[in-house]
C-alpha cells in the first residue's frame, strides 16, 4: 500500500501543526500518544511526506480539541479554504 501524502494529507498536517503551535503540543507528545517509538514517524507526517492513519488521527483529535478523526479531517478541510 502506498502511503505517500497527497494534497489533503498536507492540508491535515498543516492544520495539525497550526493547532499544535497554538496549544503548545510537541511532536514528542503526539508520538507518545499514538504509541510510536520513533519521533520521525510523526515528523514525516507533519511535514507532508506520508499519510496519517485514521487510527492516528482518531487518537490525536482530542489533543486538538476535536472528538474524532472525521471531525479533524472536516475541520482541516475548512481550514484550507
Amino acid at each position: 500500500m502506498d502511503n505517500k501524502a497527497g494534497h489533503m494529507d498536507r492540508v491535515i498536517s498543516a492544520y495539525i501543526r497550526s493547532v499544535m503551535k497554538q496549544k503548545h503540543i510537541t511532536q514528542t507528545e503526539i508520538t507518545n500518544k499514538i504509541g510510536r517509538n520513533a519521533q520521525s514517524y510523526v515528523s514525516n507526517r507533519l511535514n507532508g511526506k506520508y499519510s496519517w492513519s485514521i487510527n492516528d488521527l482518531d487518537t490525536i483529535a482530542p489533543m486538538l480539541g476535536l472528538p474524532d478523526a472525521l471531525s479533524l479531517i472536516s475541520t482541516a478541510a475548512g481550514y484550507a479554504k
